[in-house]
């Protein structure tokens, strides 16, 4: 007897956003107090050029492609054709446009474009249990029980600070993965979590739209209102820093909701049909294709969190070949080819970073239910554009996908070369709320192979 989906999954209890803003406040907007939390932060933390210590970025922005529950390394990126059965599995390795490297047959766009990206075939952790192994993976840190690591994209808006955009810094699509947040930075830092399904007929995005009885001349007319009260009571009520401010907040958050620059961005159905099929009509897909559009807007860094489909997502334990075949492999192959392609034809691709990895990878030994279980030995990350070298496989795993033979890469080094990429020191530090200085990679070092 198989087990059931709710036995199948081991992802956690809760995988979602970590970051939801609430409709508050006078507008009815609900941005307001991300807004104040984002100005405490800048006189509490501070931000901007001093963590900027690694010269003229390569990268501009990252898309940041996260397969939430991790793929079998062995049935995508690094097939072992020759190894037992027991552990080759199902799929054969075809060619792509690397000459003499090949992937899983269930990646035939992705191999044809392999040319413009870097493979590392040799990244290795101590972790393979989701939560610790994502940490890992999303800061450059081991968890510790003392403290929770900022991510990536949470460094990164904090680095590049605000006021440059309507847009968020730093957004997820749908929705955040675990340790994708701020840390021991301030919740000023989180990503803002589109929700919803790109891929439907009436795509709205989560707090950027006013509800449905909310219209923008109402939404005007309230603003008029408040503004009108503050008047009258200005005479009687004596200005703090928390009065004063409390009308930037709200402006703020305002010319967010009505902002031309913000709504566009957002809008995918101005997209050409042709271009929308390319990506795939899958929620994968079109989160691709939104994730393209926000860096063209000046977004610093988009999260694209793939959990699949079915309360499993990328955690095969069971049905692996027919579910990565089915279900998993298509929408992603499609989505990823697309987005490089469309980021190089437009002229994006140098500086526009695409990484795609999951927590761990999968065991070589195939279990009793034709599933694959959690490997932190040994996983595989796609690198592309951002400066990233096209055409270079980096790294090389054993002849059972165990462990790596040469060249190996922790999530330290795979951190400290993002960053680097993205024009951030990594030996930069941040202060805790108690003051204490934290080096933002717990000693990776930047891989050299990519910066020659």
């Amino acid at each position: 007897m198989r087990p059931s989906d709710a036995d199948r999954s081991c992802l956690g209890p809760n995988r979602r956003a970590l970051l939801r803003v609430g409709v508050l406040g006078m507008l009815g907007l609900g941005l307001d107090d991300l807004l104040r939390l984002r100005s405490r932060a800048r006189a509490r933390d501070g931000y901007g050029t001093e963590a900027t210590l690694s010269g003229t970025p390569r990268a501009k922005s990252c898309i940041l492609v996260w397969l939430s529950g991790g793929p079998s390394h062995i049935d995508t990126w690094d097939p072992k054709p020759d190894a037992p059965d027991d552990v080759r599995g199902e799929f054969s390795p075809i060619e792509t446009s690397i000459p003499g490297v090949r992937i899983s047959e269930i990646l035939p766009e992705i191999a044809k474009m392999l040319d413009r990206a870097t493979l590392v075939r040799s990244i290795t952790s101590p972790e393979a249990e989701h939560d610790r192994a994502s940490h890992h993976m999303l800061t450059g840190y081991r968890p510790s029980p003392a403290l929770v690591y900022p991510s990536f994209g949470s460094v990164v808006a904090k680095v590049r600070g605000f006021d440059a955009s309507t847009l968020p810094p730093y957004a997820a699509i749908p929705s955040a993965p675990l340790f994708s947040s701020s840390g021991y930075l301030t919740p000023a830092f989180d990503p803002f979590s589109v929700g919803g399904d790109p891929n439907q007929a009436g795509f709205r995005v989560r707090d950027l739209t006013p509800p449905d009885r909310l219209t923008l001349d109402r939404l005007r007319r309230r603003r008029e209102m408040v503004s009108a009260l503050d008047r009258f009571a200005s005479g009687s009520v004596v200005d703090t820093p928390l009065t004063t401010s409390r009308d930037s907040f709200a402006e703020q958050a305002y010319d967010l909701l009505t902002s031309g620059e913000a709504q566009e961005a957002f809008r995918i159905e101005q997209e050409p049909d042709e271009v929308r099929d390319r990506f795939g009509r899958t929620q994968f897909g079109q989160s691709m294709l939104l994730a393209r559009r926000l860096v063209e807007a000046g977004v610093g860094f988009v999260t694209v969190n793939d959990q699949g489909a079915g309360p499993v997502g990328w955690d095969t334990h069971v049905d692996n070949f027919a579910m990565l075949k089915d279900t998993l492999a298509p929408p992603i192959d499609r989505g990823i080819a697309a987005l490089i392609a469309d980021l190089d034809g437009r002229g994006l691709l140098d500086e526009t970073l695409v990484v795609v990895m999951g927590e761990f990878g999968r065991t070589p030994k195939i279990n009793g239910n034709a599933g694959r279980d959690h490997h932190g030995r040994a996983s595989s990350v796609l690198l592309a554009g951002g400066g990233m070298p096209r055409g270079l496989l980096l790294g090389a795993t054993d002849a059972i996908g165990d462990l790596p033979s040469d060249r190996p890469v922790t999530p330290n080094d795979l951190a400290a070369s993002l960053y680097s990429a993205l024009g951030i020191n990594p030996e930069h530090r941040f202060q805790t709320p108690d003051g204490q200085p934290i080096r933002l990679v717990d000693g990776g070092h930047a891989i050299d192979e990519l910066f020659s």
